[in-house]
């Protein structure tokens, strides 16, 4: 799970982490801490000159300022609204897609940052300036070398956690002679832990099952909402969350809802199953 720490425990700043293991379609970072000045900016770096993501909170401006250094020549700067108040803790994600990097700050989806050099180039997260740091935690991608198409591992789980406001979007294909697949939110790292989210779609019964398991036990199915997945399919679909359930969509289309029973905060998990190939997931 890479750089972590208790609540109390402080990081020292200038802050270097090693991007272990290597940066990837699907990589996170998450920074969390407390800004005490005008300014602090995280970085993903290499020792070798090269800043391929540089994330500059400006406070008095109220402005979030990104840029790269390919080489350490810096580029145009993308500016964007910034929602860190000094002295209030805040988080910030930084995930990697194969279009560019996603910054969210406080659960907020802020900025698009298009790719200006191969961020397999990214090896270091640092953090400088103003800045007091809690935690630093790297969450490992999905795989997948020099922007080749990754598979998604299969059945494995990839850590995942939930909270209101987060959208999980799974981007992938439905096998020709498909008969079933699953996409389940676990609440644990592990194959067999509880689920708290099961989305089972049957083509042989035309029919989306969603459940829960707890302690080997699953719950009563709820499957109303249609059937709009096909054999042979693109497919993209969203799982969002609410403080009282989840919503889906499939292909920008709602579909349907699932009260949580298991508290979303339970979550550590995404796991795929069946007869699907997933090129991509992302979650803001």
């Amino acid at each position: 799970m890479g750089q972590q720490a208790g609540h109390h425990q402080h990081f020292g700043v200038p802050y270097e982490a090693q991007i272990q293991p290597q940066i990837s379609y699907g990589t996170q970072i998450h920074v969390f801490g407390t800004a005490y000045g005008d300014r602090f900016e995280v970085n993903l770096a290499n020792h070798r000159g090269d800043i391929v993501l540089h994330v500059n909170p400006r406070l008095n401006d109220r402005q979030l300022v990104l840029n790269a250094a390919p080489g350490g020549g810096w580029g145009g700067e993308d500016r964007k609204p910034l929602n860190i108040t000094r002295g209030h803790a805040f988080s910030m994600i930084i995930m990697v897609t194969e279009q560019g990097f996603k910054i969210a700050v406080n659960n907020q989806h802020t900025a698009d940052f298009p790719h200006r050099m191969p961020f397999q180039n990214a090896e270091i997260v640092t953090v400088k300036g103003e800045v007091n740091l809690t935690n630093v935690q790297i969450f490992p991608g999905f795989g997948g070398q020099y922007g080749q198409p990754w598979r998604f591992a299969m059945e494995t789980p990839v850590p995942m956690n939930v909270f209101p406001g987060r959208v999980i979007t799974i981007v992938g294909r439905v096998n020709n002679n498909a008969s079933r697949f699953e996409f389940n939110l676990l609440a644990g790292n592990y194959d067999g832990a509880d689920v708290a989210f099961h989305f089972n779609p049957r083509f042989d019964q035309h029919e989306a099952v969603r459940n829960s398991c707890q302690g080997g036990g699953w719950g009563n199915e709820e499957k109303q909402g249609g059937f709009p997945l096909q054999p042979g399919q693109q497919f993209e679909i969203q799982i969002i969350c609410f403080p009282e359930h989840y919503q889906v969509n499939c292909n920008g289309h709602s579909w349907f809802t699932f009260r949580h029973r298991l508290p979303f905060q339970s979550v550590q998990a995404l796991q795929v199953k069946g007869d699907v190939q997933v090129t991509n997931v992302y979650a803001m």
